[in-house]
């Protein structure tokens, strides 16, 4: 992993912080729990994925279920919000040893292993069931080893749905539902070369623009939509920025992740590894369950606003376009993509098989 020139700079503010947050929940001594560990995101409550870690901490510190672990043996340290930095600032923080544990989006890591891109690929998974058992499978066990060789322990998988379209279209035209309906839309995305060629390959034209800017930028006609989840649609109310189309392209999937730094997960005892590790299973149940209903209660509240929400029977003519992008990332990444990427499409031609 490069190092970043800035970090020493986050990483006092952080550790002073650190200190001020032990000091001002010192307990004591015989209530004093037996592991205390930081954990942190970069999201806020309003967002739902932050609930990942929320759910996580709060089962940790809950008794074990055979008994061995009391509860509040256990205390997380828990800052959100950006706090104590960005996800690439929170990344690097976990590889020194400033944090014991931190939640990321997939897509921060590769910046560290290009094998990562693979799970930013457009409709490497066509349904939730096959991206869960991607995730939750071998294939996401090989994924979550290879960060090891970062000083990094990834201990599980979070789905956050899809991703989808959303823009300004003339109230009198038709629903936009097909590739060529796309033509001439300006769709913001972040400066990713596979999410650009994505973009493009499925009719729209992709513009890389902050997503700061992205609010206004509709408003003025600099972009005409964007690409996200159905709750950061309604969280950022881009509704009123003109939107009133959303379309269930479902083109890319989103996954988080919680990581350890690998020396210190590896230096506890196996009873707390064990926790850990029943933590993440049942924080992850409990999640989907919140994320659908999310997911659900976002697309109802849009209608309330007069967004038309568009559903694609078929998605084979953006599926078949897309299937470029991917060919062109094998061809790109050989070493890191081959075996990975194979096992995915399988198991992506298994679910066109079973419908």
């Amino acid at each position: 992993m490069k190092l970043n020139s800035r970090l020493y700079l986050f990483v006092l503010p952080l550790l002073l912080l650190s200190g001020c947050t032990s000091n001002q929940e010192s307990e004591p001594v015989e209530n004093t729990p037996k592991l205390v560990f930081r954990l942190s995101n970069e999201l806020k409550p309003d967002s739902r994925i932050w609930e990942i870690s929320n759910l996580f901490r709060n089962e940790l510190e809950k008794a074990s279920p055979d008994g061995e672990i009391k509860a509040g043996e256990i205390k997380v340290i828990f800052y959100d919000q950006g706090t104590v930095g960005s996800e690439r600032q929170l990344l690097e923080s976990c590889y020194f040893d400033v944090l014991e544990m931190v939640q990321v989006n997939s897509s921060i890591l590769t910046t560290i292993d290009p094998a990562y891109s693979i799970l930013d690929l457009p409709y490497l998974f066509v349904t939730e069931e096959q991206h869960a058992r991607v995730l939750n499978g071998e294939i996401g066990r090989k994924f979550l080893q290879r960060l090891a060789r970062f000083n990094l322990h990834g201990l599980g998988f979070y789905s956050t749905g899809f991703r989808n379209l959303f823009y300004k279209y003339p109230v009198d035209s038709i629903e936009v539902k097909s590739p060529r309906d796309f033509h001439g839309l300006k769709i913001r995305v972040m400066e990713s070369p596979v999410m650009i060629n994505s973009i493009n390959a499925i009719g729209a034209t992709a513009t890389p623009i902050p997503f700061s800017e992205l609010f206004q930028s509709m408003k003025t006609g600099v972009v005409d939509g964007a690409e996200n989840s159905a709750r950061i649609f309604m969280s950022y109310k881009y509704y009123e920025a003109g939107c009133n189309q959303f379309t269930l392209t479902e083109h890319f999937a989103n996954q988080h992740i919680l990581i350890a730094n690998a020396k210190w997960f590896a230096s506890l005892e196996p009873k707390y590894q064990k926790r850990i590790n029943e933590a993440i299973v049942i924080s992850q149940q409990k999640f989907d369950e919140i994320w659908k209903h999310t997911t659900e209660e976002s697309l109802c509240e849009m209608q309330k606003h007069g967004v038309m929400v568009n559903e694609i029977n078929d998605k084979t003519p953006f599926i078949t376009r897309a299937n470029k992008v991917i060919e062109q990332f094998s061809d790109r990444y050989p070493v890191e993509s081959e075996e990975l990427l194979f096992d995915i499409m399988n198991i992506r031609n298994e679910s066109f098989d079973n419908k």
